[in-house]
């Protein structure tokens, strides 16, 4: 087994597996084969470890079908740094960040990683909440100095401006009066 991911040379692994075109082995998920046969309208997914998936898309991000026996409706659209997730059990929306992402309606469906290791549930929503109150924080930071600093430039430039006019007009005044 091998760690799986895009960017695997800079980013912590969170899970190990190996993908291939059709089978994929996992730590925790086991061995699975999947076959997907295409259709004109309906597909068909054949897979040794969650059975056979008939299934529709019904636009970009949405499907429907059935799958033993159970329906499905599936939909997933990002917007920004927030995903949006519609089920037939209802609507969810998180918000991702580096370190994982936080669920805003279902807080315990969260996740957490720090060095490799990835939390999920109510420990993750703490630990999202508190990574992300202090990237506010240092934001709130950030922004309050570049204004800052934004407003002493126009300070500056202001006294400069006024001070180079006085001084302008004082010269002027002195060259009016010798001549």
């Amino acid at each position: 087994m091998s760690s799986n991911n895009k960017d695997s040379d800079n980013k912590p692994s969170k899970r190990i597996e190996y993908k291939g075109k059709n089978v994929r082995v996992s730590r925790t998920g086991g061995v699975s084969a999947t076959k997907t046969f295409k259709g004109n309208q309906v597909d068909v997914t054949v897979n040794t470890k969650h059975g056979i998936r008939l299934h529709k898309r019904l636009f970009k991000g949405t499907r429907m079908g059935f799958q033993n026996g159970n329906f499905q409706f599936i939909g997933r659209y990002k917007s920004g740094p927030f995903n949006f997730n519609v089920s037939k059990k209802g609507f969810s929306s998180s918000v991702q960040n580096k370190r994982g992402s936080y669920n805003i309606l279902k807080p315990n469906y969260s996740s957490f990683k720090m060095a490799g290791v990835q939390i999920r549930g109510k420990n993750a929503a703490t630990f999202q909440m508190i990574y992300m109150m202090v990237i506010f924080i240092v934001n709130l930071i950030k922004l309050f100095w570049h204004v800052s600093i934004t407003i002493l430039w126009f300070i500056y430039l202001i006294i400069k401006w006024f001070l180079d006019f006085i001084i302008g007009f004082i010269k002027g005044y002195k060259e009016k009066e010798l001549t």
